[in-house]
């Protein structure tokens, strides 16, 4: 089987479900899926807090070890919460101590997971290459953190027949 980015969605909306400071429903959604850019400038303002947001993805392949073609898959997943009053600094630096114990238990969690093999798309999950930027959105009064990280995938280095129009030599 080969891994995919909506196998990866399915991981991390799981996290979301299991984790008891997030407890994301069907009834309460705390997952979603959007960009920054839609969280900062408002379009998607209403949320369940904290929020679990996971982010699309851009890739490029490498071939590092003789040609065997990987894919390198660079994504994040951000933390929210809201603070009503913007000037109230002790709530908004506690909701980042909470995010940020939420999202580094989430990273464990996906370690752990990738060492026991619960999911193919975690297999080349790079734990060097996580990132972790606070984020504040002072008009919607969003804080939180953005995990930025890479994994790879291997991708089929053998031509699939199935999919061209092969002409007869014959012809």
């Amino acid at each position: 089987m080969k891994a995919k980015f909506l196998d990866l969605v399915s991981y991390i909306e799981s996290l979301a479900t299991m984790h008891k400071g997030i407890l994301h429903t069907e009834s309460e959604k705390h997952f979603f899926r959007f960009e920054l850019e839609e969280m900062l400038t408002g379009m998607k303002s209403n949320l369940n807090y904290p929020a679990l947001i996971l982010e699309g993805y851009d890739f490029s392949f490498v071939d590092e070890d003789s040609d065997n073609l990987q894919k390198r898959v660079s994504c994040a997943f951000m933390l929210i919460g809201k603070v009503s009053d913007k000037g109230d600094y002790d709530a908004i630096h506690l909701l980042w101590d909470t995010l940020e114990e939420i999202g580094d238990e989430l990273v464990v969690k996906i370690l752990s997971d990738k060492r026991d093999r619960k999911t193919e798309c975690l297999a080349y999950f790079h734990a060097r290459s996580i990132t972790g930027t606070p984020i504040t959105d002072m008009n919607l009064i969003h804080y939180g953190f953005r995990y930025a990280f890479e994994l790879s995938w291997p991708v089929q280095n053998d031509i699939n027949p199935e999919v061209w129009n092969v002409p007869d030599v014959d012809e």
